[in-house]
C-alpha cells in the first residue's frame, strides 16, 4: 500500500503535498499555509517512465488546485482513523470521507471533490502496478523504528543511537508548508525542555529536507527559529529504510514515542499537540514508555 501525506487541521486531517513531490519546492516563512506546487505532472511523463513521484505529483496537483475543499474534507474525518482505514486505497477512504461529510458541501463542491478522489484511487492503482522494491519495509506495520545514519539541520552527524541515548524520544514528522505542524513547532520546544528532565527528548524530522535539500532546510530552520523552537530536527537518505519510513507517513503531523531500545510505543499520534486532547494522549503513551524501561 503506498502512502500519502495528509496533514492534520485543528485536531484532524487536512490533505497536504506528499513529500516527493515537495522535495524541490519550498515554502517561504510566512507563507507556511501555502502549499507548494508539484514539480511535474504525471501527464507530462512518458509513460514508459512514470515513476511513484510523477504519480503522487499528480495527486498533489489534484489537492492543491482545491486546497480550500481538501481542508473541509480532512476537518471532518473520524480523529479515529486507524491503520486499517488508511491501508486501503487512498482515493476510496477520500470518497468515504466525502460522502460522510456531504452535507457540508454544495452539490457543485461535492462534485468537485468526488472527481479528485476517483482520479486519486485511479493514480493509486497505477502505483499499486509499479514494481515494488523488496527490501522496502511496510512502515505500517514496523514495531520498531528503522535504523539510520544522518545530520541535523545544522550538518552535525546523527544516527540511531540517539534512541539508547535517551529513556525515550518523541519523534515529530512535518514540512514546511503545513499550518498546524508548523503551529505546535512552539508547544514541542516546550515539551522537550519538559521531558529533558525525564532524560526525553524531541526530535523533528521534516520530511522536506531528506537528501539534504538545502533549500528546504534553510527554510525549515527560518521556520524553527520564527517559532521559537531549538530542539533537534534531522533528515537522512530518502532512500533509506528510515527514509522509506518518513515516506510512509500518511499525516502530518504525525508524532511516535520510542523507547531506549528503538522499538515504537503505543500507537502514532495523528494531529498537533496544541490540541489538549492530543497534548494528553501523547503524555501518556510517553508515561508508558518509561514505565517500560
Amino acid at each position: 500500500m503506498n502512502r500519502k501525506k495528509i496533514t492534520a487541521i485543528t485536531a484532524c486531517l487536512i490533505m497536504a503535498l506528499s513529500l516527493t513531490a515537495c522535495g524541490s519546492q519550498t515554502s517561504q516563512p510566512g507563507q507556511e499555509g501555502q502549499s507548494s506546487q508539484p514539480a511535474q505532472s504525471a501527464q507530462t511523463a512518458d509513460s514508459s517512465s512514470v515513476t511513484e513521484q510523477n504519480l503522487l505529483d499528480e495527486e498533489n496537483k489534484i489537492l492543491s488546485e482545491n486546497q480550500e475543499l481538501w481542508e473541509k474534507v480532512f476537518g471532518a474525518m473520524d480523529k479515529n482513523v486507524t491503520d486499517s482505514d488508511l491501508s486501503k486505497n487512498y482515493g476510496e477512504f477520500l470518497l468515504d470521507t466525502i460522502e460522510k461529510a456531504k452535507d457540508q458541501f454544495t452539490d457543485e463542491e461535492y462534485e468537485t471533490l468526488r472527481a479528485g478522489a476517483e482520479k486519486i484511487r485511479d493514480i493509486e492503482n497505477q502505483i499499486a502496478q509499479l514494481p515494488q522494491d523488496d527490501s522496502s519495509s511496510d512502515t505500517a506495520s514496523a514495531n520498531s523504528f528503522p535504523q539510520f545514519d544522518g545530520y541535523d539541520l545544522d550538518g552535525n552527524k546523527v544516527d540511531s543511537s540517539l534512541f539508547s541515548n535517551n529513556e525515550f524520544t518523541v519523534v515529530n514528522f512535518w514540512f514546511n508548508g503545513c499550518k498546524p505542524c508548523v503551529a505546535e513547532l512552539g508547544e514541542l520546544d516546550k515539551l522537550n525542555k519538559k521531558i529533558s528532565e525525564q532524560g526525553g527528548e524531541v526530535i523533528g524530522i521534516n520530511v522536506e529536507t531528506l537528501d539534504g535539500n538545502e533549500q528546504n532546510i534553510e527554510t525549515a530552520k527560518q521556520i524553527l527559529e520564527t517559532k521559537g523552537a531549538s530542539y533537534r530536527n534531522i533528515y537522512f537518505d530518502s532512500a533509506s529504510d528510515a527514509g522509506k519510513f518518513s515516506l510512509g507517513i500518511m499525516a502530518f503531523p504525525t508524532t511516535y514515542v520510542i523507547d531506549k531500545n528503538g522499538n515504537i510505543v503505543g500507537e502514532p499520534l495523528l494531529g498537533g499537540i496544541d490540541s489538549e486532547e492530543n497534548l494528553n494522549t501523547l503524555l501518556d503513551t510517553i508515561s508508558k514508555a518509561n514505565s517500560d524501561n
